[in-house]
């Protein structure tokens, strides 16, 4: 069953892996637009359709409105009710298949009918694929143990997509794990823990260039070297003490000595790339070939992931067995420096600056809950916790600083 979405200090939809939010851009053409053969098919035969037998099933749906195609794609307050290519996936289709306990479901031809316009792409009269033309920012969710990609515009907060890997060639277990996506928001990627394999793709899902990698976990694109960096995932038991170079542009693979064992905390900026092992106290600066080891004292508190402020000052990484969420200072990029630490709940996981530098936010994995930090005095600002928050993972902000997700 779904929920509303959480409405809380911001907007939060949580999952168990990690995200990104695409850079606004151009958006693809849609497919076959221009040969379309139907055009004002849909107002004379799919909109009745629906409105007739499709209406009691989507009763109880509040918000959603039926008297016309831009009002049914925009979905209800829970979200959407259809996703483009994916009648499977589409809840108008799971209710009429499946109604509520009392409720006349449409007729088996009016759900072919339906089924047929969702899997063709959801078209208006006019051929318009929903979202197709959108210059918002798109959200890339791995669900990892169903091997998709869930696409989201972030400006109307709905399903646009679901890119399955297994239409794509790859086994449902080649389990995607991380997103990160170009400058230009032209591409995105996403690393394949079971698969070996780094995909890059279009906006909209196709598939553009693939590179093997040994057991990818997180992802990171800098964006004035405009390098794709890959780590190792948690599940790797023993992988390679390097972290992969990609050349977005022709994925070839170079790979960079990290020189300690399991690295898995990522992230890239201003030239400089930096890495974290899971099993000891250490993480690594690079810039080219030049790279130096900083060790952090006592106990190792497993270094989850880093997040870089938004003016490349500060470096913070969280801690998943010493709860805590180190700072360090980054006045010589190659050389942090740890200046504070922040106590926070159990399991803080991947963290997200807000886009002016004031907060940081990540899920507390094991607790349920979400932190904001002050980043300007380094102190817990708010926990957030809601029964539909459940181990939360990954997070992402929307370039406006309005959404965290």
């Amino acid at each position: 069953m779904r929920l509303p979405m959480l409405t809380l200090a911001c907007l939060l939809a949580v999952c168990t892996v990690s995200m990104a939010v695409q850079a606004q851009t151009t958006a693809e053409p849609a497919p076959n637009n221009e040969t379309n053969a139907d055009v004002g098919t849909f107002t004379r035969l799919i909109l009745p359709t629906i409105q007739d037998g499709f209406g009691p099933v989507l009763a109880s749906e509040t918000g959603l409105d039926l008297t016309s195609w831009e009002t049914i794609i925009a979905g209800s307050d829970f979200g959407e009710v259809l996703i483009p290519y994916d009648a499977d996936r589409s809840l108008m289709i799971e209710l009429a298949e499946n109604p509520p306990e009392g409720v006349e479901a449409p007729s088996a031809q009016q759900i072919r009918l339906v089924r047929s316009w969702i899997d063709a792409g959801a078209k208006s009269d006019r051929g318009e694929v929903p979202f197709e033309n959108s210059t918002a920012s798109w959200l890339y969710v791995p669900n990892q143990a169903a091997g998709i990609v869930t696409a989201i515009d972030t400006e109307a907060n709905v399903v646009a997509r679901v890119i399955d890997l297994a239409d794509l060639g790859f086994d449902k277990m080649a389990m995607p794990h991380h997103t990160a996506v170009d400058p230009d928001g032209g591409h995105w990627y996403v690393s394949l823990i079971h698969g070996n394999t780094v995909l890059k793709l279009s906006r909209t899902g196709k598939l553009v260039d693939q590179v093997e990698f040994e057991t990818p976990g997180m992802l990171a694109v800098d964006a004035t070297s405009k390098k794709l960096y890959v780590g190792r995932s948690m599940m790797a038991v023993n992988p390679p003490q390097r972290i992969g170079v990609v050349d977005p542009g022709t994925m070839a693979l170079e790979e960079a000595d990290v020189f300690f064992p399991r690295p898995h905390a990522l992230a890239a900026s201003n030239n400089n790339v930096y890495a974290a092992s899971l099993s000891q106290n250490s993480l690594i600066a690079r810039a080219g070939e030049d790279a130096e080891l900083t060790d952090m004292e006592g106990r190792n508190p497993v270094l989850v992931q880093f997040a870089i402020s938004p003016d490349n000052k500060t470096l913070v990484v969280t801690g998943q067995l010493s709860n805590q969420l180190y700072v360090f200072d980054l006045a010589d990029p190659l050389n942090p420096t740890l200046t504070d630490s922040v106590a926070v709940a159990n399991g803080p996981w991947h963290p997200s600056y807000a886009p002016d530098g004031s907060r940081v936010y990540f899920g507390n994995k094991y607790t349920n809950s979400v932190t904001v930090v002050n980043a300007r005095n380094w102190s817990v600002e708010k926990v957030i916790e809601d029964p539909r928050l459940s181990e939360p993972h990954g997070s992402t902000i929307s370039p406006d600083g309005r959404m965290l997700y």
